[in-house]
């Protein structure tokens, strides 16, 4: 999987949630601070720890334990906008929680695998020998997350503000290459990993799975605590249930070198879309079918 095409096909997937913004997609978001910070909260602070926690807990292989961790530190998923409007929450709010877990991936991952890799590190935790495991790259990793996440993103934005009529016309092409590349990117890591994913089944995909359903309860109840509407808390939920496992499949292999760490984030990816079909329901359960404009406000 170690190729150039794979971050390449990475800066495609992210300048193309870039090309799904609008401006009139935020002027509404002064009015929902609460929700935004709701989402930041869940997503970027309760899940990389919670993640942190069931990796600890469940006394996962350090190898594992990092990569559970590059999984909960990625960003919102390239489909969670779409998911999310499916299951009538807000359009908006998704796309801006998405746009900025996005921005602040190349400070937040390397500042939150820092403290993992401290926690872990500990040879009260750690039952073996980590220190190759251990050496975070952490100037690379900034540089990194930043080249392939957040400048393509940028420019896919800059593209949308400077020529709206031209992507408004390849948007919707555009969205499909990106679900093929990120599709590419998940199956390419399946393929290299397959052996040590049949192997350590058992090891690693109760604590995806269990990561996978607290996220979303966690995201529930920090919604509620911010006294969220039900749209907007479907919506936190999804941003917190879909996480961008292509960008964490190539942080673990391209900046931090080990494949083995991929496996907690392939797995997520078959695990994610049961709790989308739940949250889809749940969503067409509780809310009445709104006008179509209104899943933009």
């Amino acid at each position: 999987m170690n190729t150039p095409l794979i971050p390449l096909g990475l800066a495609i997937i992210m300048i193309t949630v870039g090309l799904s913004v609008r401006l009139d997609d935020f002027r509404s978001l002064k009015d929902n601070i609460r929700a935004i910070g709701a989402g930041l909260i869940a997503q970027v602070l309760f899940l990389p720890l919670l993640a942190l926690t069931i990796a600890i807990a469940m006394k996962l292989a350090p190898v594992y334990a990092i990569g559970l961790v590059v999984l909960a530190t990625a960003p919102g998923g390239i489909t969670s906008n779409f998911l999310a409007m499916l299951a009538r929450g807000k359009a908006a709010l998704s796309i801006s929680l998405t746009v900025m877990t996005n921005m602040l991936a190349f400070v937040t991952i390397p500042v939150m695998l820092s403290v993992a890799f401290w926690v872990i590190k500990d040879p009260l935790i750690a039952n073996q020998s980590t220190d190759d495991l251990f050496a975070l790259p952490f100037g690379k990793m900034v540089i990194g997350v930043l080249v392939i996440s957040a400048l393509p993103l940028a420019l896919g934005m800059a593209l949308r503000h400077f020529f709206p009529a031209f992507c408004e016309r390849i948007v919707t092409k555009a969205r499909f290459v990106s679900s093929a590349i990120f599709g590419a990117i998940v199956i390419t890591s399946f393929v290299t990993e397959w052996g040590s994913i049949t192997a350590h089944w058992s090891d690693v995909a109760p604590a995806v799975i269990l990561l996978n359903g607290l996220a979303i309860t966690f995201a529930l109840l920090v919604s509620r605590a911010f006294a969220l509407s039900i749209r907007e808390t479907i919506t936190v939920a999804m941003e917190c249930g879909l996480q961008n496992v292509a960008l964490a499949l190539v942080i673990c292999q391209l900046l931090l070198g080990n494949g083995a760490l991929m496996i907690p984030a392939s797995i997520y990816a078959l695990v994610m879309n049961v709790s989308v079909v739940v949250l889809v329901y749940v969503g067409h359960s509780l809310i009445k079918s709104p006008k179509p404009s209104s899943f933009d406000v």
